[in-house]
């Protein structure tokens, strides 16, 4: 991969925050391919296409307004990016889960984001696998099952 490669995924991933903390959900969607498809632990099936993309990001935005995000590393190999990115914000609006849908709270979340992209050869993301831990997110919204 040549280092121009990198640089450009490298940037892609840099975008994709600062869209994110512009609260630029359509910015978002663009970093994308047409095609692209996301697994995401929320839902049961990959989200396919800029559009629910688009969706999910604007749907983190109304959960938590003041929504932030914070690029702790990334990690270019070839057409892949990892990143680890913090999410914080207040839970304002209604939250999606894999559990279901949560209503606001007024509690302060924070929690780590783990992002797995592969880039088409445009540079968009084609392929996207994001990871974090629900349980703990369950439990800072005041699950007592879930509280660490």
């Amino acid at each position: 991969m040549s280092t121009s490669s990198a640089d450009q995924h490298r940037d892609v991933i840099h975008r994709w925050v600062a869209s994110f903390n512009a609260h630029d959900a359509v910015g978002v969607a663009a970093l994308y391919g047409q095609d692209a498809w996301v697994v995401h632990p929320a839902y049961r099936q990959p989200l396919r296409g800029r559009k629910p993309v688009q969706d999910d990001t604007r749907a983190y935005m109304v959960a938590l307004p003041n929504v932030s995000a914070e690029l702790n590393r990334v990690v270019v190999d070839q057409d892949c990016a990892a990143a680890q990115v913090t999410v914080r914000g207040v839970h304002a609006g209604l939250l999606v889960l894999a559990t279901g849908t949560r209503p606001p709270t007024g509690r302060p979340l924070e929690f780590t984001v783990a992002l797995f992209c592969r880039f088409g050869p445009e540079g968009e993301i084609v392929e996207e696998h994001r990871y974090y831990d629900v349980d703990d997110i369950r439990g800072q919204l005041g699950d007592a099952e879930h509280r660490r």
